[in-house]
């Protein structure tokens, strides 16, 4: 159960997609990436002309999606880097029109354009999959997001260019593409159609800051994965507190028949017996009301506890656990059972002192908490800190 919500927590594993068009003949080339402590492994390869009901079986899992396009309606240029160089290349048309993805040097600029209408029918596409695209580049000039790691080759190539590349950055590109070359990076193996795929994961994961594109346009569809993967944390987290709540009724039920069995046995000897009796019946029915009208059950208040939280962390602060209502105590047999229901218990990791900051200014601001208290805070190695933090509700 913990290394499953673990899983939901930290994306590990993401789908990378590319589609390329030439002449109007699409081609799909998918990989599953897992990525673990900046290590990354192919996991599986796939490609297809078309998205059949065979290629979608590879879309099934719920990994969010980075896309790459190449091929038709997409202008590729170099041109000099100053102002108004957008302008020469689309003309009379409207700026707003398209998308520019572009990587810059000193005195020249790469860039690749497209109109907006055919990359938000990608999207859509990809949307109807229900798989939600969070990062996306288009065009060759994504692969100089390699530079730092392929410095023994003087070109790399995806399936349609090849840019020709020095220390410095990118001399020059074509459109052709080196078929039979295979390239060796970190002593793993990856051909054309893979080199502008992890081109585009690592900028993702790694902002290129020679690389300009907004994709401000898919912060919804981030969002929504988000929030989708949040959902799913709240499921498990109300099954979690259901199955606890089902256990604890039978601990009591059990208990107290038992009680009543053997008071009820002596009740003809002492009246005292029979008090006692009397007080464990109110007792008994005290709590099973406690237990009706708790928030116990109530998967509205928790998962919006939960995303309310989720939605704050930052990328430096990693969560471990998300204890809600806690108990006070072990479960012991013929012994109350309390709970803080006002309260939730955060335990995590943080590489930034400056970050958990920000972060516990920023949860303080959430309406329902009423209070919120540092409870430990100590520095597990050199790079990471670990926390706990009580949230009163």
């Amino acid at each position: 159960m913990i290394a499953k919500l673990k899983n939901i927590l930290n994306n590990k594993r993401y789908y990378v997609l590319s589609i390329s068009i030439i002449d109007g003949i699409p081609e799909y080339y998918l990989i599953n990436v897992f990525f673990e402590n900046n290590e990354l492994k192919i996991e599986a390869r796939h490609r297809s002309n078309e998205i059949d009901d065979a290629f979608k079986e590879y879309l099934k899992k719920d990994y969010p999606l980075i896309l790459h396009i190449e091929g038709d309606n997409i202008i590729n240029k170099s041109l000099e880097n100053k102002t108004g160089y957008r302008k020469s290349l689309i003309f009379k048309a409207d700026l707003d029109d398209f998308y520019f993805y572009e990587y810059k040097q000193d005195n020249t600029v790469f860039v690749s354009v497209v109109r907006k209408e055919a990359i938000n029918n990608f999207i859509k596409e990809i949307n109807d999959l229900n798989l939600y695209v969070i990062g996306l580049s288009f065009g060759p000039f994504v692969m100089a997001s390699l530079l730092p790691i392929v410095k023994n080759y003087s070109t790399i190539s995806s399936p349609n260019y090849t840019i020709h590349i020095n220390e410095k950055g990118i001399n020059d590109f074509k459109k052709e593409s080196n078929l039979n070359e295979d390239y060796i990076i970190n002593e793993d193996r990856f051909n054309q159609n893979e080199i502008p795929l992890i081109a585009s994961f690592f900028n993702y994961k790694f902002p290129n800051d020679t690389i300009e594109f907004d994709t401000t346009f898919l912060k919804d569809n981030a969002n929504e994965f988000k929030f989708k993967k949040w959902f799913k944390i709240a499921g498990v987290f109300s099954l979690l507190f259901f199955l606890i709540a089902l256990f604890t009724s039978h601990l009591l039920h059990s208990s107290y028949l038992n009680t009543l069995s053997e008071k009820e046995s002596v009740y003809a000897l002492s009246q005292k017996t029979a008090k006692e009796i009397d007080k464990l019946k109110q007792e008994k029915a005290l709590k099973e009301k406690i237990l009706r009208t708790s928030n116990i059950n109530n998967k509205s208040f928790i998962a919006k506890y939960i995303v309310d939280i989720g939605n704050s962390v930052f990328p430096e602060i990693t969560l471990k656990t998300i204890n809600v209502i806690p108990r006070l105590r072990k479960i012991e047999r013929d012994k109350k059972i309390d709970f803080h229901f006002n309260v939730i218990n955060i335990k995590g990791e943080v590489r930034n002192d400056d970050v958990f900051n920000v972060w516990i200014k920023k949860i303080k601001t959430l309406k329902w908490i009423e209070k919120l208290d540092i409870v430990d805070y100590s520095q597990e190695s050199k790079r990471i800190n670990t926390f706990i933090i009580k949230i009163t509700i």
